[in-house]
């Protein structure tokens, strides 16, 4: 039985619980115990069960006293927990921890004990004013030129792949055998690729070769002597002059459409001239950038919200999420964690030292997270039947309490995902700076 119980704010949003039990209540899981293990014991001299409380007090009485307080103490924990205000209850992912456990052993007869538990809880603050904030954010122009790149990019994506006699030139797609060579001209056997595919001035390979196969003509060969970096990938060729080899197969070129009606309308069928197709660009340019831009402007209130509100995180918290992202790309990868573990080795890092590096982005994503919450929870966002049935999709297959629980949850994530565009719709902004489409979508933002 619990006698007292305190609490105490610690650093990082952790709290040490402290609970007091009685005497009795111990006292009584102990002779529980002692009677339970009376049954089983067998001593010799005695029937199984037979034999004195005091001879098995005096055999396995410590033992025994061990266990059954270790047992009261962790069932009492469970009732303590379950009484202690929400914003002390431990995280999911936070084990509560033993203080000072050789302290209290060994444990002594007919005493009350005062036992402290060490857990990390939800972080606790006021939420920052959150509306009518001024902040800055870049616009963007999308020019003629961006309309014609980015048709100039579906015109290469449209061309056909056509075989030329004439000999290869800038931007053609060549395949190639190459070969490393002795200084008598023997293949070395070191290196030897067949069938390379390389698109002049595109494409990397070993021996970086690329202009040497300009002027060839599919079915020529020639050998040429090729001086290496020093600071080349592989280093037992660092620095070095090698002979090679190439077998020119087969030349190609991209053939491009030209930029006429016809072109518009293989685009697509609702377009008639090259005017619509500029246009219609345009318009999807200009969608394009007013969701980078928006992406921009959020950041920036997060970015506002998180330096108003410095939460410090609980390392727990900080750690489940990396750990979350890290079997995310093990899974996307298909790799079990053993397997990306040891890629990680290979490549002189550990999943630890990763996790670290992410800790101050992870740790600024789970404060705009909270403070989110906070937000939902204040504006209590409405969230109409029609939005829910939709996210709900096909419930044929849910028994009705399934449904009642995934309902509950599907409102909470619809209020919480309304937090973004209230506050972009709450907030203002003025121009930091303008820039080029490219800048915007490559993210080259630059002070």
């Amino acid at each position: 039985m619990i006698a007292d119980k305190q609490i105490k704010e610690t650093e990082n949003s952790s709290v040490e619980l402290s609970i007091t039990l009685t005497a009795q209540s111990i006292e009584d899981a102990y002779t529980a115990l002692l009677k339970k293990y009376a049954k089983d014991i067998t001593i010799k001299g005695f029937r199984q069960g037979k034999a004195p409380f005091a001879l098995i007090e005096r055999k396995y009485g410590e033992m025994i006293r061990e266990e059954s307080t270790f047992n009261e103490l962790e069932e009492n924990l469970k009732v303590a927990l379950e009484e202690v205000e929400d914003k002390y209850k431990p995280l999911a992912f936070s084990t509560p921890t033993l203080l000072n456990e050789e302290s209290l052993t060994p444990f002594k007869p007919n005493t009350d004990l005062t036992y402290t538990v060490a857990y990390d809880v939800i972080p606790q603050f006021e939420t920052p004013e959150y509306t009518n904030l001024e902040l800055e954010a870049p616009t963007v122009e999308i020019t003629d030129e961006d309309v014609n790149a980015e048709i100039e990019t579906l015109r290469q994506q449209n061309a056909f792949v056509v075989s030329k006699e004439d000999a290869a030139a800038e931007g053609d797609i060549v395949t190639v055998d190459f070969t490393e060579l002795d200084a008598d001209g023997n293949e070395t056997g070191a290196f030897n690729k067949k069938d390379a595919v390389i698109t002049i001035g595109k494409t990397l390979n070993f021996f970086e070769l690329d202009s040497d196969f300009i002027g060839m003509k599919a079915g020529e060969t020639k050998t040429i002597s090729k001086e290496l970096a020093k600071d080349f990938a592989d280093e037992t060729y660092a620095g070095k002059t090698v002979s090679i080899k190439i077998e020119m197969k087969e030349v190609k070129f991209n053939d491009v459409p030209e930029l006429d009606d016809d072109f518009a309308q293989d685009v697509n069928e609702e377009y008639k001239t090259v005017e619509d197709l500029k246009k219609a660009t345009k318009a999807k340019l200009e969608e394009k950038a007013e969701q980078q831009l928006k992406d921009l402007k959020f950041q920036a209130i997060v970015d506002a919200l998180v330096e108003k509100c410095p939460i410090v995180p609980p390392k727990s918290m900080i750690d489940a999420q990396a750990d979350q992202q890290i079997n995310n790309i093990a899974r996307s990868n298909n790799m079990d964690m053993e397997t990306f573990a040891k890629i990680f080795e290979m490549q002189g890092q550990t999943l630890d030292q990763l996790k670290e590096t992410w800790a101050p982005s992870i740790s600024k994503d789970i404060n705009m997270g909270l403070i989110k919450e906070k937000i939902k929870d204040a504006e209590n966002f409405e969230v109409s039947e029609e939005e829910i049935k939709e996210a709900l999709g096909d419930t044929s297959s849910y028994k009705p309490e399934q449904l009642d629980y995934l309902k509950e949850m599907i409102t909470d994530e619809l209020k919480l995902q309304k937090v973004n565009d209230f506050l972009l719709e709450k907030n203002t902004f003025k121009e930091s700076k303008k820039l080029s489409y490219t800048e915007l979508m490559n993210g080259t933002v630059t002070e």
